[in-house]
């Protein structure tokens, strides 16, 4: 605490210290990101921080508050959301506002992935009845699958970034969410099956050259039997980094052996990091940086990658190929 009082402890300082380049935050689709516009009109700040469009709640359809939910998105948007049509072009208003203030992705986080469509006849019905609080779990379920199919279609045509972040339950413990509340641990990982339930999506949006979508998983198994095959065809596809076993060494190891063969490098996301404590930033990179350099290593020694193409990589990894994925631009480019 004491610390934090010093000037050379301040956000900026420390932001300048660790070299950070690109900072993204998450934010609420009816956020006016009226902080992110201050600092990118600061001339004395020249680092980069930039918003996510992260529309988690607005999507679940059978949460008591969604109608709540979309009235306030409609209202940030200037749309009247009372129909599944206003409310989509609420969605697309919204994102619009977030490409514009800087953003490159959109992040999601639902307890499975999927995106099987609905007719549109039964999308508008489903969202009808999720608007007066009488759809049904399942219906909601559906619902929500369509709506999240829905946003690939949006990326397909603003280009921010699609990233997933599914199958975790959230909240195990009974009598720590009582005691503490929300979202403070006992985050346990359930079965997810990219393969089938992105499906839809991909035939949908997967060959269109303005979609790009990053797959995340906290469980390992996933990222060689499902995420390496799937970034390995379609050209739409990246497997993200090891989120969330990001700060296990063996665990990272273990991810580059896993989807290297089946990948490359190219086809990943590169080292990004997923904190809520700023002061871990650097110690994760660098750690990332000296696990990437012991993996390419040990191919060298092993005479299955010359030595000038691991040195090229080593480089490339932390740094061009993130900003390549998200479509982030050159480095030093503010805006």
């Amino acid at each position: 605490a004491e610390k934090l009082t010093r000037p050379e402890f301040r956000p900026r300082a420390l932001f300048e210290q660790f070299k950070i380049t690109v900072l993204a935050t998450t934010d609420d689709p009816v956020d006016d990101l009226a902080p992110h516009a201050a600092l990118a009109a600061d001339e004395s700040f020249t680092g980069r921080v930039i918003p996510t469009f992260r529309p988690d709640k607005y999507l679940e359809a059978g949460r008591p508050d969604f109608p709540a939910l979309t009235d306030a998105l409609g209202e940030a948007a200037g749309v009247d959301v009372s129909t599944y049509d206003g409310y989509h072009e609420a969605m697309r208003t919204r994102r619009l506002y977030f490409r514009d203030h800087g953003a490159v992705s959109t992040d999601h986080a639902h307890i499975d992935p999927g995106t099987a469509r609905l007719s549109d006849e039964d999308a508008r019905r489903l969202y009808t009845a999720a608007r007066a609080g009488d759809i049904g779990a399942d219906d909601a379920v559906a619902l929500r699958r369509h709506m999240l199919g829905d946003q690939a279609r949006l990326a397909s045509e603003d280009g921010l970034v699609l990233t997933i972040h599914p199958a975790v339950l959230r909240n195990h413990s009974d009598e720590m969410f009582e005691k503490f509340g929300a979202d403070v641990g006992f985050d346990i990982p359930v079965a997810v099956d990219y393969v089938h339930h992105i499906r839809p999506m991909l035939n949908d949006v997967g060959h269109h050259p303005n979609f790009r979508t990053v797959l995340f998983t906290i469980d390992e198994t996933v990222l060689s039997r499902e995420i390496a095959p799937l970034a390995g065809v379609y050209p739409s596809v990246f497997a993200g980094a090891p989120w969330w076993f990001i700060d296990s060494p063996d665990a990272i190891l273990r991810y580059r052996r896993a989807v290297s063969e089946t990948l490359g490098y190219t086809r990943t996301s590169g080292f990004i990091d997923d904190t809520r404590a700023f002061c871990s930033i650097p110690a994760r990179h660098d750690m990332s940086r000296r696990l990437d350099a012991t993996h390419l290593a040990g191919l060298v020694a092993e005479h299955r990658i010359r030595l000038e193409d691991a040195q090229e990589l080593v480089t490339t990894l932390p740094d061009q190929q993130p900003r390549e994925v998200f479509r982030l631009g050159a480095a030093g480019e503010k805006n």
